[in-house]
């Protein structure tokens, strides 16, 4: 037993410690944010850990990243990305209250296919932006970190 504890141990200390470059930290957040913003719920992990692996970027950073959709920003955000997508669309955000004023589910319900690609052409923007300064502003962090983490005690 206490060899998988060690090897499961091992793992996870790797895992946290791989790839730990300020550029791959800041791309990372970058490409972590991105994907939290994109509207694909129940499977941000799974493509999170893929995109890590392929571009050998630090999985627990690149998923945390991604974690900016939870339930206490994912209302904001998403009604963020439905104005922005209905305003590339349309050309007014008007429509992305439509079918909150009805109050009918059946309303809401026809138009959900509709709101869906706004919110996806709405978190392809806002997720490119947010991705690119928070990326920034962590890869400025890192290179601000590392000297202090390298320096002797």
């Amino acid at each position: 037993m206490r060899g998988y504890l060690r090897r499961a141990r091992a793992w996870f200390h790797e895992l946290l410690r791989a790839h730990l470059t300020p550029t791959s930290i800041g791309v990372a957040v970058g490409l972590g944010i991105f994907i939290g913003c994109l509207p694909i719920y129940g499977i941000h992990l799974v493509v999170c850990v893929a995109a890590a692996r392929s571009l050998r970027l630090n999985q627990a950073i690149l998923y945390a990243a991604a974690n900016i959709s939870n339930p206490f920003f994912a209302p904001f955000l998403v009604t963020a990305e439905i104005a922005v997508g209905e305003w590339l669309r349309r050309g007014d955000t008007v429509g992305s209250a439509a079918p909150f004023t009805d109050g009918s589910f059946w309303s809401m319900a026809q138009q959900a296919p509709d709101l869906f690609l706004s919110c996806s052409l709405g978190s392809l923007v806002i997720g490119g932006v947010l991705g690119a300064i928070l990326g920034v502003a962590a890869l400025l962090a890192a290179r601000q970190w590392r000297p202090l983490a390298e320096s002797p005690a």
